[in-house]
């Protein structure tokens, strides 16, 4: 039998026994959420929330990441790799009798955060949005597509106006109805009617499974609340053999872009966009990190990756 990173233990059996544990392992397989988001959601102390999730961090089925004075839990990639003891432990969600309840809570906390961030997603002229790299993402996509994807299509609609030309259908997404609005306007303006602008967030699109040829993410993902959840989502909606076309930030210590342009993640490394990548049913085709043209406007070095859906 294929070993697993995270194997059967008294320890690892005593943890995931106790209820309180079970619900805080089922959030985090939702998302990645704050103490103080997971205390209010149980309504239980902060010092309660925390003793439990040390006691998971011990065995190796949590991991952490810091924004500021914040610590962000979330499923550990041992965990996510175990396939016998995750499904143990999702199996046993089905026994928590305020599941439903939770879940709801959890994801009204995630759709406050959201609300904070609506309207700072930022220009392809700003952070990380350099010529140089939309050219080498696109350059990957010179062939015609049936129906291809936009999330996080932004104000103007740039890249889906690039897509138009290419491929037969193009839905344009993002969370704001403002920039929804300002983008039909634009269409009409232009008459062009094989864009189809929608509002919804990354991790809920509302569309259908097997829908795209192609689903575009540019310049998006380091606003999702969980990455994982993100591209899990853009995954479900591209059709077998589909492509999906990643363009976002390579990991920098840029603090100020946090509050400057609405910045959850400050980038991500190149190894774990593969993980989540071959985690998720993906193999990468092609990745490439393009640096910086310059310093001066804080550009910054993005990755650009190309997978397709097994």
């Amino acid at each position: 039998m294929t070993r697993e990173p995270i194997t059967p233990t008294m320890d690892l059996f005593s943890a995931i026994s106790d209820e309180m544990r079970l619900k805080i392992l089922m959030l985090l397989d939702q998302a990645e959420f704050t103490v103080n988001e997971i205390k209010d959601i149980l309504d239980i102390h902060q010092s309660n929330a925390s003793r439990h999730l040390a006691k998971l961090s011990t065995c190796g089925l949590l991991k952490d990441r810091r924004d500021g004075i914040k610590a962000y839990y979330r499923l550990s990639e041992e965990l996510l790799m175990s396939s016998r003891v995750l499904s143990v432990i999702r199996d046993a969600y089905g026994e928590l009798q305020d599941k439903d309840i939770l879940r709801c809570r959890a994801e009204q906390t995630l759709q406050e955060r959201t609300d904070k961030t609506k309207g700072q997603i930022h220009k392809l002229d700003q952070a990380g949005g350099s010529l140089k790299a939309q050219i080498s993402l696109f350059s990957k996509l010179m062939v015609p597509f049936e129906n291809a994807v936009d999330i996080g299509c932004g104000e103007g609609g740039d890249l889906s106006l690039m897509l138009a030309n290419r491929c037969k259908e193009v839905t344009s997404l993002d969370c704001d109805a403002k920039v929804i609005g300002g983008f039909q306007k634009i269409l009409k303006q232009k008459g062009i009617k094989n864009i189809t602008p929608k509002v919804a967030d990354m991790t809920k699109t509302g569309l259908p499974d097997n829908y795209a040829d192609l689903v575009l993410m540019s310049q998006v993902l380091h606003h999702a609340t969980d990455p994982r959840l993100a591209l899990k989502e853009a995954i479900r909606i591209l059709k077998q053999g589909g492509t999906l076309a990643l363009l976002d930030l390579a990991q920098h210590k840029e603090e100020s872009f946090r509050t400057t342009h609405g910045h959850i993640w400050l980038g991500f490394d190149q190894n774990q966009l593969k993980f989540f990548a071959k985690e998720l049913g993906c193999k990468v085709q092609e990745c490439e990190i393009i640096p910086s043209e310059n310093e001066v406007d804080k550009k910054l070095p993005v990755i650009c990756m190309i997978l397709t859906k097994n």
